[in-house]
């Protein structure tokens, strides 16, 4: 009976050996390839953003000597702005493979107002205080940027570089409660305006791409930017409409602004990136 045993025990060990062998082997599960996020490539955007300024006034006469009608005072703006902008970023490789150069231009129209005035206690003819309203309408830019990556799909960056924007004709009514003109349009007005500037700025992009908004490419954007604007004297016009309200001429020159800008803007931006998807070594 030992016996028996111990041949029916090799027959199945040599049995369950011979069908294992016999067997095929199962290969695991294909991987997929990891993603592949490479932020190289050329871009386009959109959006909305509110923007605050502030304005430095001060008012001479326009002949010599001069004689300072104001001698200076802060003024604000502020209101909602649209936004287009294009540009091409690219990726470093090796060991700064976290960091993003790139080159942008942007335009802006925009509705930035808010009153506008200066006075003229003595040396002027006509009222002792003038009232208008400035308006920021549209401004530009070209710049450049330099940007980290968070994480694959987030962007953080500092840009900087040249901007000019646009101020429309501010016209001037008499401000001062003793005259009987009081609220009239004085015929004086200070021309609409193209200023040079410098622009600062920062903020975030990271991929839109969702389940249920399965678009490739597609980033969100936020960004905070500070403008300044040099000083810039204008000559302030008298108009056929002014005369007899102190304003002399049309086209006579009856004062000098010079004024000097400074602009804060928040903006937020859809941005679709052409080559998200295209092909490119993954850097994680």
């Amino acid at each position: 009976m030992k016996r028996l045993f111990l041949a029916l025990t090799a027959i199945a060990a040599f049995t369950g050996s011979a069908v294992a062998a016999d067997m095929a082997v199962k290969a695991p599960p294909p991987v997929a390839p990891a993603p592949v996020y490479n932020w190289t490539g050329f871009w386009i955007s959109g959006g909305v953003g509110y923007a605050l300024a502030d304005v430095d006034t001060r008012v001479t006469s326009a002949t010599l000597p001069l004689t300072v009608f104001d001698t200076g005072h802060d003024l604000g703006a502020r209101g909602w702005l649209g936004k287009v902008g294009a540009g091409w970023d690219y990726q470093f490789s090796g060991f700064l493979g976290t960091w993003v150069f790139g080159v942008f231009a942007d335009g802006s129209r925009s509705i930035i107002k808010g009153n506008d005035s200066f006075f003229c206690p003595a040396g002027c003819a006509g009222p002792l205080s003038f009232a208008g309203q400035q308006n920021n309408d549209w401004s530009w830019a070209v710049g450049a940027r330099l940007g980290y990556v968070v994480t694959p799909t987030l962007l953080t960056y500092f840009n900087g570089g040249w901007t000019q924007s646009h101020w429309k004709q501010v016209n001037w009514f008499d401000n001062d409660p003793a005259n009987a003109g009081f609220g009239t349009f004085t015929g004086l007005v200070k021309p609409s305006q193209t200023r040079d500037g410098w622009f600062i700025g920062g903020g975030t992009e990271y991929s839109f791409a969702t389940s249920w908004l399965p678009i490739r490419g597609l980033f969100w954007k936020n960004e905070v930017r500070f403008s300044e604007f040099d000083n810039k004297t204008n000559g302030q016009l008298c108009t056929a409409a002014g005369v007899g309200f102190g304003c002399g001429a049309a086209g006579t020159i009856q004062s000098l602004a010079r004024t000097h800008i400074y602009e804060q803007a928040a903006t937020t931006e859809l941005v679709y990136r052409f080559n998200w998807t295209g092909p490119g070594v993954s850097r994680y």
